[in-house]
């Protein structure tokens, strides 16, 4: 009777699942896969164990610079173009990106998350991560972005005021930035670890902090190209990663 079981199990799966999706069937029961997905977020710098209200759905942002400056984003997007994860062992995953490139609108609310897209992985453990920022596609439908958006990487328009002076600025970039995030100790103070066969997804969270683009910054003697390339520099620091949720 338990000879005959093996066969009886093939045959009804070959009902289900016939030719090769049989194939991957038990493909998969012999190396279970898990969906690690990979969200996008921005906050203001954590104070006193939480993050800190600049701004809600849909407004401008406004936070004091550490030189004493207030500024105001009237608009602020960034373009994430790709993820790659890196195993431990230095081979590397490519994301697939659900929705191609992704302008991160920095009105929408703190700590709300967008999933830019995953992967299915068996067991392996990734150390880290490259993060690129790069220009929005040209041609593409806007979906209510600002035209601006288009062919940028990151694009800030605001405001900087102290001592009844105020400096207006409008940056836009089309370079390509590579932001390497550590993950060697996301997960309990290890790598990224997936067993394959996780009862649900893995969700890791990569987020920025722009509060701190202007650090160390005089508005009254700054130029445009230093303020643009002080942007640029803020987003290679303060890009991070978290497991399921950010964590101040």
């Amino acid at each position: 009777m338990n000879r005959l079981a093996p066969t009886a199990l093939i045959l009804a799966l070959a009902t289900v699942a016939p030719g090769c999706d049989l194939v991957d069937m038990f493909d998969d029961l012999e190396h279970p896969r898990t969906l690690v997905s990979v969200s996008v977020t921005h906050h203001a710098t954590a104070q006193d164990g939480s993050f800190p209200y600049r701004g809600g759905d849909g407004e401008m942002r406004v936070f004091d610079t550490d030189e004493g400056w207030s500024v105001t984003l009237l608009g602020a997007y960034v373009t994430t173009t790709a993820v790659v994860l890196h195993r431990c062992d230095d081979a590397q995953v490519d994301l697939e990106l659900y929705r191609g490139p992704f302008a991160e609108d920095f009105r929408r609310e703190d700590l709300d998350m967008f999933t830019l897209g995953g992967v299915d992985l068996g067991a392996s453990s990734y150390c880290s991560a490259t993060v690129t920022y790069g220009p929005y596609p040209q041609g593409s439908a806007m979906n209510g972005l600002d035209p601006e958006v288009e062919g940028a990487t990151f694009y800030v328009d605001g405001g900087a005021t102290k001592g009844g002076v105020t400096v207006p600025f409008t940056l836009r970039s089309d370079a390509v930035i590579e932001v390497e995030v550590d993950l060697s100790q996301v997960q309990g103070g290890g790598p990224l670890v997936v067993h394959g066969g996780e009862d649900f997804p893995i969700e890791l969270v990569v987020s920025k902090t722009y509060d701190r683009f202007f650090d160390a910054v005089d508005f009254e003697v700054a130029t445009t190209e230093e303020l643009t390339a002080q942007v640029a520099a803020a987003l290679e620091l303060e890009t991070r990663a978290d497991l399921d949720a950010v964590s101040p």
